[in-house]
C-alpha cells in the first residue's frame, strides 16, 4: 500500500497546493511497556498477561503517575487467573497498575500496551 503524501493550501499563493509535513511523531506511534507492579502508569488501550497466576487491577487512584499503589490493595480488582499463558492473553481492559496475587510479581509479567488512534 503506498503513502499519500498530504497537502495543504500554498501560503503564498491560496490557488496552489503545497506538500506538508507530517503530523505523525515518533513518540505517537503505537507501543508496548512493561511497567512495574503497584505503580501508577498512564492508562493503556488493553493488556497482556504474559505468565500464568493470578492477577488485580487497580482502575482508579488519587496517587500521582508514577506513584506506589501499596497501601491501596484494597480498591485492586481480582478476576484474572490464567492456567497457561502459551503466547500471552490479551485483556482488553484499561488499568493504571496491576499487581499478582498468588505470587512474587516481576516486571514482563504484564504488558500495557498503547495503540496510536489515528
Amino acid at each position: 500500500m503506498s503513502r499519500q503524501t498530504p497537502y495543504g493550501v500554498n501560503p503564498t499563493d491560496s490557488s496552489k497546493q503545497t506538500i506538508v509535513e507530517s503530523t505523525i511523531k515518533g513518540s505517537q506511534f503505537s507501543n508496548a511497556t512493561c511497567p512495574t507492579n503497584e505503580i501508577v502508569t498512564k492508562r493503556p488501550t488493553y493488556i497482556n498477561i504474559n505468565k500464568t497466576g493470578e492477577y488485580a487491577f487497580l482502575y482508579e487512584t488519587t496517587s500521582s503517575f508514577g506513584g506506589n499503589v501499596a497501601g491501596q490493595i484494597g480498591n485492586f480488582v481480582t478476576g484474572s487467573v490464567v492456567e497457561d499463558a502459551a503466547g500471552g492473553i490479551k485483556l482488553d481492559i484499561s488499568p493504571v497498575a496491576w499487581r499478582r496475587i498468588d505470587d512474587t510479581d516481576a516486571v514482563g509479567d504484564v504488558t500495557f500496551v498503547y495503540v496510536r488512534v489515528r
